[in-house]
C-alpha cells in the first residue's frame, strides 16, 4: 500500500532531501516529523477515518506536508491550490464537505512530532468540471493509488531521483510526481507556486538538476526554448500531444526520452502511454498500463483497471480513439466535446455558465474545436479586458478564453440545441461595426 511505501521511505532515507521549494527545503526526516504533526493536530481535532480534510496552500513543501499528514490520519485530502480564483476555492471547499481545513499559516505553526499511520479506505478528492457549470468531486481510494504508483514504477523502471514538478495541486498529475518520487526515496523539486512560471522552472532545473518531469505540452513547448539537460525523462500529459513538439523535443533534448501519457482523474491519472518518436502524426497515446485493460465502445474508450474509482468495472471516458494495426491508440478528440485546455478537463457550460454570469452577457456559447474564441450575444457593449478580468476571477487562468467574439445571435440545431461546430464558420452571425 502506498502509506507502507512512504513510511519506509520516511524512516530509511533521514537526511535525503524529500521537497525543495523556493522558500525551504526539507529532508524525509522533516517531513516525518511535520507531517506527523499534522496527524496529530487532526486527531485532536476528532477527524475521523476517511473524513474529507482540505488542503488550502500553494504548490510548496506545506503542501506535500499536509497530503502526508492527512494520510498518516487516515482521513483524505482535498488539495484546494491557494492560487485559484476565491470563487473556485469557494465552490470547491463547500462541495468538500470538510469541517477541517490546513492552511501554510496553520502548518507552519505546527513543531514536528511521532505518529504512526492509520490506514483508510480513500487517498483524496479532486475536482473536474461538471457538464452543470460546477466542479465535480472525484474521489481516489488507497487501493486505486497504490496501484496506480506501482504500475509506474513496473513500467518506467528506474524512479526519478529528483523530479520536477511542475503541476497545481488541485490536477491529478502532480499526484503522479509526488507518490512516484516519495515512495522511491527521491527529491521533489518545486520551481513556483505557479505551474507555468517557465523562468522559475528552466532556473530551479540549473540550480537542483532534475532527472524527471511530467508537464502539459503546451508548457514544455514553452520550456523547450531554455533546455533543462539533466532530464532524462520527460513526460507529457493533459492535453493532445502535437507532432511539432515531439520533433522540437528530439532536436533539443535527444538524450532524454519523452513518453506521452493518458488517462482520466475517474482511472487514477493515467491509463495508457507511449514512448514518443519522431516523425509520429498524430501521436499515439500509446498502449495500457500494466493491469489495466482497454476497450473502443462505437469510437468511445473504455477503460478496465483497479484504478477505475467510479461504480461498475469499466469506465467510460468519452474519448474518441482509434486502434492502429501497431496495436498504438491514438486520441480524435471528446464524444461529449469536453474541453481539456492546460491539461485541465473543462466543460464548455463552465466557462459559458462565468460568462453569463456578467450582467452584460445574455448567451454565450464556445466552439468545438476549441481555438481559445468565446462567442457572446451582449445586451450592452462590454469590452475584452473586462470580460477576461470576470473570467479569472471565477476560473482557473488555462479555462479563460484569449477572445471574446460579439454575435447577434447564437446558431443552433433544428431541435434548438447550440450549433457548437457552426461557431466562427462564417461572418453572418456578426454584428455590425
Amino acid at each position: 500500500m502506498i502509506t507502507e511505501a512512504l513510511a519506509t521511505q520516511l524512516r530509511s532515507r533521514r537526511e535525503t532531501p524529500a521537497v525543495v521549494d523556493p522558500e525551504q527545503a526539507l529532508t524525509y526526516a522533516d517531513l516525518d516529523g511535520l507531517s506527523a504533526a499534522v496527524a496529530v493536530h487532526l486527531q485532536r481535532r476528532a477527524v475521523a477515518i476517511g473524513e474529507p480534510v482540505v488542503v488550502h496552500t500553494r504548490l510548496s513543501c506545506w503542501a506535500v506536508v499536509a497530503m502526508l499528514g492527512v494520510l498518516r490520519a487516515g482521513a483524505r485530502y482535498v488539495p484546494v491550490d491557494a492560487a485559484f480564483p476565491a470563487t473556485r476555492r469557494e465552490l470547491m471547499t463547500a462541495g468538500s464537505g470538510a469541517r477541517v481545513t490546513l492552511t501554510e499559516k496553520l502548518l507552519a505553526s505546527l513543531r514536528p512530532a511521532r505518529c504512526g499511520w492509520r490506514d483508510g479506505p480513500d487517498a483524496y478528492t479532486l475536482f473536474t468540471s461538471g457538464s452543470t457549470g460546477q466542479p465535480k468531486a472525484v474521489t481516489v481510494s488507497r487501493a486505486a493509488l497504490s496501484y496506480s504508483t506501482d504500475a509506474r514504477l513496473e513500467y518506467y523502471g528506474v524512479p526519478p531521483q529528483r523530479f520536477l514538478l511542475c503541476s497545481s495541486i488541485s490536477f491529478d498529475s502532480s499526484v503522479a510526481g509526488i507518490y512516484w518520487t516519495l515512495c522511491t526515496g527521491g527529491t521533489l523539486v518545486i520551481p513556483s507556486d505557479r505551474p507555468f512560471d517557465v523562468r522559475a522552472l528552466v532556473r530551479a532545473g540549473a540550480a537542483h538538476r532534475p532527472t524527471h518531469t511530467l508537464m502539459v505540452p503546451s508548457l514544455y513547448r514553452l520550456v523547450l526554448r531554455s533546455p533543462v539537460p539533466s532530464l532524462t525523462t520527460v513526460i507529457v500529459a493533459g492535453e493532445s500531444c502535437p507532432p511539432g513538439l515531439v520533433d522540437l523535443h528530439h532536436e533539443r533534448m535527444p538524450h532524454a526520452a519523452l513518453y506521452n501519457e493518458y488517462g482520466p482523474t475517474e482511472c487514477t491519472v493515467w491509463s495508457t502511454v507511449h514512448r514518443c518518436a519522431a516523425g509520429e502524426d498524430p501521436v499515439p497515446i500509446g498502449r495500457p498500463i500494466p493491469g489495466t485493460t482497454i476497450s473502443i465502445d462505437d469510437g468511445e474508450l473504455c477503460i478496465s483497471s483497479p484504478g477505475v474509482v467510479t461504480a461498475g468495472p469499466v469506465y467510460r471516458t468519452g474519448d474518441r480513439v482509434s486502434l492502429g494495426a501497431d496495436g498504438l491508440l491514438r486520441y480524435h478528440g471528446r464524444v461529449d466535446e469536453q474541453l481539456k485546455i492546460g491539461g485541465m478537463r473543462v466543460e464548455p457550460a463552465e466557462i459559458e455558465h462565468a460568462l453569463m454570469s456578467h450582467p452584460a452577457v445574455l448567451l454565450a456559447a464556445v466552439a468545438v474545436p476549441y481555438q481559445g474564441v468565446a462567442y457572446v450575444v451582449c445586451a450592452e457593449p462590454v469590452d475584452q479586458r473586462t470580460l477576461r478580468a470576470h473570467l479569472l476571477d471565477r476560473l482557473p487562468a488555462v479555462a479563460v478564453p484569449t477572445v471574446f467574439e460579439r454575435v447577434d445571435r447564437l446558431p443552433t440545431l433544428p431541435n434548438g440545441k447550440l450549433d457548437r461546430r457552426a461557431l466562427g464558420r462564417s461572418d453572418r452571425n456578426r454584428p455590425d461595426g
